[in-house]
């Protein structure tokens, strides 16, 4: 899986495709570096106006829950309108699936047009139907629990669900991998999720397959999650850490260290 996280890194890198992300106001930073370490071209937008001309110049769209308000949400169904017409995958994540009647129901919506859609295990099992319990934007469930939440969504949508956590979980329904990669000082920082779901963006509008972008994609984060745990020991620290991991792409340490 290395040689193939490593050959789509550098046509990413020689292509810079455009990600156009409407994220929410507590990690667009993160996001945005961290797209731009990987070698993508992110832009964050929440301005309707140019709506239509980004979606059409842009590789994916990436479209993220976290502080939603009405106004915001209907920006991201123009913004869906325009995607399906200009032919251009929709990447969605579901921040607090669970929390809220309106956070479901308008990560719902999305559903249909999406082609991959990432959270953790319980804003999958929330947009199943399942019983699990959301404490906040925080997954109170493990993974291997939205197992078959994770199966149904991607069965009646159509879509790749992939699910992050302790370990990670990615199927088309008919496809499926779990990848044992990551540091456990990656829940104890704001926006990891939603970094993860912009790298996703980033190889999908490099590889069609939805399902191929989402595997490679997640085990690339953990992978680098685990470069950086070696370096620091601290939250804080570890965040630069990340980031320069996705940047300095250490495919010889990766080899030798972990398996995916």
């Amino acid at each position: 899986m290395i040689d193939k996280i490593q050959e789509t890194l550098a046509t990413l890198r020689k292509k810079k495709p455009l990600v156009l992300c409407l994220t929410n106001t507590v990690s667009v930073e993160f996001v945005a570096n961290s797209l731009l370490a990987l070698g993508a071209a992110p832009i964050m937008s929440h301005d309707p106006r140019e709506a239509e001309e980004l979606v059409r110049i842009g590789g994916s769209v990436y479209i993220n829950l976290g502080t939603l308000n009405a106004p915001f949400v209907e920006h991201c169904k123009r913004v869906a309108d325009f995607a399906k017409q200009e032919e251009r995958p929709l990447i969605l994540d579901p921040v607090g699936a669970g929390a809220s009647q309106v956070r479901t129901e308008s990560s719902l919506a999305f559903l249909p047009q999406a082609a991959i859609v990432r959270g953790n295990a319980s804003e999958i099992m929330a947009l199943s139907g399942s019983q699990g319990k959301t404490l906040g934007v925080e997954s109170t469930e493990e993974v291997h629990s939205a197992k078959d939440a994770a199966r149904a969504l991607a069965k009646t949508y159509g879509c790749t669900t992939a699910i992050s956590g302790e370990e990670d979980f990615v199927t088309d329904e008919n496809r499926e991998t779990t990848l044992s990669v990551g540091s456990p000082l990656m829940p104890s920082i704001t926006g990891m999720g939603c970094s993860l779901t912009g790298i996703i963006a980033a190889f999908h509008a490099i590889i069609p397959d939805a399902y191929e972008a989402a595997r490679l994609a997640t085990a690339y984060f953990g992978l680098c999650g685990n470069i950086a745990h070696e370096k620091a020991k601290a939250p804080g620290a570890f965040k630069v850490a990340f980031i320069d991991a996705l940047y300095q792409a250490d495919f010889s340490s990766m080899e030798k260290h972990y398996e995916v």
